[in-house]
């Protein structure tokens, strides 16, 4: 009788999967069931943030063959200031992708904040820190080095919402603000001219900038320098 009733209650009780291809397949699965229902896709950003989910920064609980995808992110503007160039926004404006064959595919980004997903757990400004620190190469403290003023305004947003009757998906956002130097971001590497990357922009390059990512530097963001 004690068996049976513990297994009646692992049947029901969630559990916790920590499978990269489920949770990207969940991920796909929301991609396109958006873009089905609503007639529109989501934006690049949005789908670019999906597709980085990972177990170490999104949950997927599996009950009664209900799934629960549930992740934290951080949105930011980027603003930088320079003696002698003034002030700048970099609005990101672009999504790029360089396939096997060396070559770049793009979308347009959506809005025009910088969109991350943080660690499960993981503190909103420590997050924020680690985006800087790992993807834009600057120290926010310390004496040496590049370093950054940041914030981590207390407004959120939530995004919670049945995408399919078996696929529920979870989104708690912060918003902030970065102020830099762009001869600090030139400095350390973390840009680049789209033209050096082999990226080719539609419209006008100057006044464009690149943020190039992901462990074989196959990703990237691309930015419009926007005076302020």
């Amino acid at each position: 009788m004690n068996a049976s009733y513990d297994d009646r209650n692992e049947a029901h009780s969630p559990l916790l999967v920590r499978d990269q291809r489920l949770i990207t397949s969940c991920a796909l699965d929301i991609i396109s069931a958006v873009e089905r229902t609503r007639g529109m896709p989501l934006q690049p950003r949005d789908r670019m943030a999906l597709k980085l989910l990972t177990p170490r920064n999104s949950a997927l609980l599996v009950r009664e063959k209900q799934r629960h995808l549930g992740c934290r992110q951080v949105s930011f503007d980027i603003k930088t200031d320079d003696l002698g160039l003034g002030s700048y926004q970099l609005v990101p404006s672009g999504v790029h992708v360089l396939n096997h064959e060396g070559v770049w595919w793009s979308d347009k980004y959506g809005v025009g904040r910088f969109l991350w997903n943080l660690y499960v757990g993981e503190n909103p400004q420590a997050g924020m820190m680690r985006v800087l620190e790992r993807l834009f190469k600057f120290k926010i403290s310390g004496v040496f080095g590049p370093r950054a003023n940041f914030s981590v305004r207390e407004k959120t947003g939530t995004i919670e919402g049945d995408v399919r009757p078996d696929l529920r998906l979870y989104i708690h956002r912060r918003e902030g603000s970065v102020e830099t130097s762009l001869r600090k971001l030139i400095k350390a590497r973390a840009i680049f001219r789209p033209k050096d990357l082999g990226l080719q922009l539609d419209g006008n390059e100057n006044g464009r900038i690149a943020l190039l990512f992901g462990k074989f530097k196959r990703y990237a963001v691309s930015f419009t320098m926007q005076k302020i």
